[in-house]
């Protein structure tokens, strides 16, 4: 009986995450952390528990906005900066010098998607690093 028990908590859970992860569709995984830290505070906050539904809407109402913005910007800084280094790896290293714009082209078409998935778990890709723990 207690098996049988343990088994549906785990499928009940499961469609929980289900549930959850269809919420959080199409957001980066720093913001699925601010969101879920959001969550932490206001769950201690209001000393109750929160869905992540509720979470979402104060989110998307109080703080995405000008999340997003911060982030942003953070992020149009740090790409600048790798395509920087870059451009001087390639000089360095192959001799030949690039124009701005033609590093940025190249370091669009070889780095940019890899760079974006380490970039998004570094703890330095949120606005507020203590907000998305």
């Amino acid at each position: 009986m207690a098996i049988q028990s343990a088994q549906k908590k785990s499928r009940g859970g499961s469609r929980t995450a289900q549930k959850a992860s269809k919420l959080l569709v199409g957001l980066w995984p720093s913001e699925v952390r601010a969101i879920q830290a959001c969550q932490t505070f206001l769950r201690r906050e209001q000393q109750c528990e929160i869905s992540l539904q509720e979470t979402l809407e104060i989110w998307e109402g109080r703080i995405s906005r000008k999340w997003r913005a911060e982030k942003m910007k953070i992020d149009g800084q740090m790409q600048l900066r790798e395509i920087e280094q870059y451009q001087s790896r390639v000089q360095e290293k192959e001799g030949r010098k690039l124009d701005w714009e033609t590093a940025a082209q190249d370091w669009i078409e070889r780095h940019a998607r890899t760079w974006r998935e380490w970039w998004e778990e570094q703890p330095a890709s949120c606005p507020n690093p203590g907000f998305c723990s």
